[in-house]
């Protein structure tokens, strides 16, 4: 266990939710419907360390192979299965669902073992209604058993044609598999979604990511491009609740709604791709220019509603360059 697991003062980090009215008609009831009960919130998980934790343990295996048909030319494939017992980990999202439950229906602040629910600010139109959930409390317990199995890609090639040369290097990786087993035998898969939220900040797990890069030199000077690719995701947080490839059920675990409304914003974000340029002039052995220009075709960022707990609306993990823009930079670099 980190410091933090089993010894840390009480940390949150929150998500965005709301409740379903449908489920809990008495709780809204007692608000007469208003906003606050049927907008969209955000939700505090709060994790204190527990000295009782025991080490993780992992078993990991990978197989690989390298293909060399031609000199200059050659290709790689790199199976990883990764297994980790006894993971420290938060509540289950069925937990945090039955204890959420409890408390919209009875007031329960308890009903869950090793959980308690913090009532949110009241709803001041109607301060003698219950308020909403403000906080999840609970302690870190090796409860967990995780798994993650992917494929690695490659390709490289490299050639002279004349006085020119020119090399070319492809990396691509697909997640096959990210799932985790909890404690009562619930078993949540992370890949393709916007999970796991209290390791990634909800900035998701795509299935799909690779980097192929080109350069092409003569003498003195070379030049690069270099293209990324991010896969798309679904916008359920399944460790919170939401259930991949139904958008309407995971209302309330990441995927949010028009104001007002049950229909949501968006399910799904498509792929993420950008593509950087950089130029060097090489003067001597000790003194060189270069110039770069990132995301040279300026591709904005997808809209993304719900990354990172909806603060940006779009996911800084994959995006940030697309946020930004393209841009210039020169320079000269020196080396004594």
């Amino acid at each position: 266990p980190s410091f933090n697991e089993a010894f840390g003062l009480p940390t949150t980090g929150y998500s965005t939710t709301s409740v379903n009215c449908a489920n809990f008609a008495e709780f809204c009831a007692a608000h007469q419907g208003s906003p606050y009960v049927t907008g969209q919130y955000s939700l505090g998980s709060t994790k204190v360390g527990n000295p009782a934790l025991s080490p993780e343990k992992s078993t990991s295996w990978g197989l690989g192979a390298v293909f060399e048909p031609v000199r200059g030319l050659s290709f790689n494939i790199d199976y990883f299965n990764i297994k980790v017992e006894d993971v420290i980990a938060r509540i289950s999202a069925e937990d945090q669902t039955n204890a959420i439950a409890a408390y919209l229906k009875t007031g329960s602040t308890n009903a869950v073992p090793g959980v308690t629910v913090v009532p949110g600010p009241v709803n001041t139109q109607f301060p003698n209604a219950r308020p909403l959930p403000g906080f999840l409390q609970y302690s870190f317990q090796n409860s967990d058993e995780e798994r993650v199995e992917g494929v690695d890609f490659g390709m490289e090639f490299s050639r002279k044609f004349g006085d020119v040369g020119f090399r070319s290097s492809l990396e691509a990786s697909y997640l096959i598999k990210y799932a985790v087993t909890r404690a009562s035998g619930t078993v949540e898969r992370y890949d393709g979604s916007l999970s796991p939220c209290d390791y990634t900040s909800c900035s998701g797990s795509p299935k799909w990511r690779g980097t192929w890069e080109n350069t092409v030199s003569l003498g003195r000077f070379s030049t690069t491009m270099t293209t990324y690719y991010t896969g798309g995701y679904d916008l359920a947080s399944v460790d919170y609740g939401g259930v991949k490839g139904d958008c309407v059920a995971s209302i309330g675990s990441s995927v949010v709604t028009y104001q007002g409304t049950s229909i949501p914003v968006k399910c799904k974000v498509g792929p993420t791709w950008n593509v950087d340029l950089a130029l060097r002039f090489k003067l001597n052995d000790n003194f060189s220019l270069y110039g770069n220009v990132q995301n040279v075709f300026d591709i904005g960022a997808p809209f993304d509603p719900s990354a990172a707990y909806s603060i940006f609306q779009y996911n800084p993990a994959w995006a940030q360059a697309n946020a930004l823009g393209r841009s210039f930079r020169i320079g000269a670099k020196v080396d004594f």
